[in-house]
């Protein structure tokens, strides 16, 4: 729970147990404002539990001073499947990169490969729309056997 919606909730408590103790008569002094007494020390006993449970609870998340390390990112293979690579022949020289149709059949993890490193190449036979290889091979991906 919030702390501040605890804090608003013992703020309540604290002014309903002063409207109760203020409206009681001094004549009628018995039972019932022992009980309504017990009842309003027992439920500012139990919030104040609560407020402190949920302080402890935020100084276990960050300490100053300690090192903050991040929780590892889900892993996922960086081997890219052998038989998308391509080599193709432009203009300017050649071109060795990864088919896009041959790694959305079968590689698992295309949307997570680098967007800066697609591209389209015009071929003789057409354009061409992959991943370069060597791009590839700088964000830490290599081909698998």
């Amino acid at each position: 729970m919030s702390t501040k919606f605890i804090k608003s909730i013992l703020i309540a408590a604290v002014a309903v147990t002063g409207i109760t103790v203020a409206t009681a008569s001094p004549a009628k002094a018995g039972n019932d404002d022992l009980a309504k007494f017990l009842f309003g020390a027992t439920a500012l006993i139990i919030i104040g539990k609560a407020i402190s449970d949920s302080d402890a609870q935020a100084s276990e998340k960050y300490q100053p001073g300690r090192k903050y390390t991040p929780k590892p990112k889900p892993r996922f293979s960086k081997a890219l499947p052998g038989r998308c690579l391509r080599r193709h022949h432009t203009w300017d020289g050649r071109v060795r990169m990864m088919g896009r149709n041959c790694l959305n059949k079968h590689y698992s993890h295309v949307n997570r490969l680098p967007e800066s490193c697609r591209t389209r190449v015009r071929t003789d036979n057409g354009v061409r729309r992959g991943y370069q290889m060597r791009c590839l091979r700088n964000k830490g991906f290599y081909i698998a056997s």
